[in-house]
C-alpha cells in the first residue's frame, strides 16, 4: 500500500520572485563575462601602445644619435628642418 501526498507548489509571488532572481543572476553573469572580455582588451591595447612607445623611444633615440653625429649640438626645427649651432 503506498501513501499518495499532495503536490506542493509555490505562490505565484514566490515563483515570480525565484524567477526574477533567476533571471538577475543570468544577467549578472553575462554582464561579468563582457567586462572580462573588456578588460581583456584593454589589457591588449595598453600592451600594444607600451610596445610602440618602446619602438618610438628606440625610433627617435636612433635618430638623435644620428643627427648628433652628423651634425653635432644642434636645435633643428621640426616644421621647417632649419639647423641651428648651439652655442
Amino acid at each position: 500500500m503506498s501513501i499518495v501526498s499532495e503536490k506542493k507548489f509555490l505562490t505565484e509571488e514566490e515563483l515570480t520572485t525565484l524567477k526574477e532572481i533567476q533571471s538577475n543572476t543570468r544577467a549578472l553573469i553575462s554582464e561579468l563575462g563582457e567586462i572580462e572580455l573588456i578588460k581583456i582588451q584593454v589589457e591588449n591595447r595598453h600592451n600594444n601602445a607600451k610596445q610602440f612607445l618602446n619602438d618610438l623611444s628606440a625610433k627617435e633615440k636612433e635618430f638623435t644619435d644620428s643627427m648628433l653625429t652628423k651634425y653635432g649640438r644642434v636645435n633643428i626645427n621640426p616644421e621647417d628642418g632649419e639647423i641651428t649651432l648651439i652655442n
